[in-house]
């Protein structure tokens, strides 16, 4: 499945009271915002149809995949008709369609954890740079760190920065 949304989705609007909804979202995004209403969370990386299938005691009835716009829930949808579950839908625009909407949603009014390490990562970088053009050369070794923080969280992905930023206040 190449960047084609999967072919049936239903409107947040047209689910039934008892839908089955599947979100595979990252964490990250599941904290920021989650449906108020019942839903299972498994991240799609770790989602096992099979297992999704046998564990809930799944008979048939539809299963509604939700992601930030669609995509990642196509590949769930797909997963799960590929394991002999034919009875699949996305909704349709993912959460993103439901942004804003208390009755379907709560959002968290934190800032979310990414743009905390980016503003954090940002404000050491412009700091180590301004003070080894004003005082010493030597200061450029801060953003130097801060770049291969940066490049160790996307090989790893762990991130430092964002375990340190965790334990704030405001973080829990």
């Amino acid at each position: 499945m190449d960047n084609k949304l999967y072919k049936n989705q239903t409107d947040y609007d047209n689910l039934p009271a008892d839908a089955v909804i599947l979100d595979v979202r990252n964490g990250n995004e599941h904290s920021e915002t989650a449906l108020k209403r019942k839903h299972y969370f498994i991240e799609l990386p770790r989602f096992n149809a099979h297992d999704f299938i046998k564990d809930y005691g799944l008979k048939g009835e539809c299963v509604y995949v939700l992601c930030k716009s669609g995509m990642r829930a196509s590949k769930a949808a797909e997963k799960l008709e590929n394991a002999g579950y034919p009875n699949v839908s996305i909704i349709s625009g993912g959460i993103s369609s439901l942004a804003g909407r208390q009755d379907a949603v709560f959002e968290s009014a934190a800032i979310s954890m990414e743009r905390q390490v980016r503003i954090a990562a940002g404000s050491i970088v412009l700091l180590g740079s301004v003070l080894a053009v004003l005082f010493n050369a030597a200061f450029a070794l801060i953003p130097a760190f801060v770049g291969c923080g940066l490049i160790y969280a996307g090989i790893s992905n762990t991130c430092t920065m964002a375990s340190l930023l965790r334990k704030l206040p405001w973080n829990k």
